[in-house]
């Protein structure tokens, strides 16, 4: 994947635009120059306008609006501080190479808080989300990037007979994670659901993998504990890390070590 300082140097640009416009001539402490530096390290564009929404997939429409210049303030440090986190060359090897800040985001006309584009390898985060709190939005971001790393690492996403076997012998998922998302409840830590960490999880293998890794990045300590007494999520957490450090070896334990140690005062 090529350099590209243009691009990355020209949102940077737009980005202190908008900020100079709507600060009322002060110059203020809060500038967005993090994202720019993110993009920089990675190798990624961060953009904030709308790519001339909807975009078109295989799989459905991708719909948004342009983030708002408040929205992008708050969620920046939220975003730089969860992504910072990912060895270079994880990223690298997901093929990921944008990523668009917005708001109102929808997939097939359903509302979506962030949304894997496969296709175009681009990642899509609504920062528009005051209904949510912080420690949701942190998740979604590695909820979301795992669906990338678990796409890229065979081409398969509703598939994985090694992890499914690690399900007790009489388990079925759900029909995917879309039915579920009427659910306000589906996301949050539970002990309801013997080996899954959340209902979502239970929706399908593709949501059961992403709510691990996720949770494994935000919530460490909860799902060391939930492991100890659930036998089925601990081989689910031993699976995971071999997974993933498998795909990329940069991923190892001291990855996990960083993540659980990421303070998260917002939580």
């Amino acid at each position: 994947m090529g350099k590209r300082p243009a691009v990355l140097w020209l949102t940077l640009i737009l980005f202190e635009v908008l900020f100079t416009s709507n600060a009322c001539g002060q110059t203020g402490d809060l500038t967005l120059k993090e994202f720019a530096i993110v993009g920089s390290t990675y190798d990624l564009e961060i953009v904030s306008e709308s790519l001339g929404f909807p975009q078109s997939t295989s799989w459905g429409p991708i719909d948004g609006q342009s983030a708002a210049l408040t929205d992008l303030q708050r969620y920046q440090p939220l975003f730089c501080q969860e992504f910072s986190l990912y060895p270079k060359s994880l990223v690298r090897k997901t093929k990921l190479r944008r990523i668009v800040l917005c708001q109102e985001l929808k997939f097939s006309g359903q509302r979506r808080y962030a949304i894997p584009d496969f296709e175009h390898d681009t990642l899509y985060l609504d920062v528009g989300t005051n209904d949510q709190p912080a420690i949701y939005l942190r998740k979604v971001i590695h909820h979301e990037f795992f669906h990338i790393i678990d796409y890229r690492d065979d081409g398969l996403l509703y598939e994985d007979e090694r992890w499914k076997s690690l399900n007790r012998p009489d388990l079925k998922y759900g029909k995917g994670g879309a039915t579920a998302l009427g659910n306000p409840t589906t996301g949050k830590l539970t002990t309801e659901y013997a080996g899954f960490l959340t209902h979502y999880s239970t929706t399908g293998v593709e949501e059961d993998k992403a709510e691990v890794f996720a949770h494994l990045v935000v919530n460490a300590a909860a799902v060391a504990d939930r492991a100890t007494r659930d036998e089925v999520l601990a081989g689910k957490v031993i699976r995971m890390k071999s997974l993933v450090q498998t795909y990329c070896p940069a991923a190892d334990p001291g990855f996990w070590l960083r993540a659980g140690e990421l303070p998260r005062a917002d939580k």
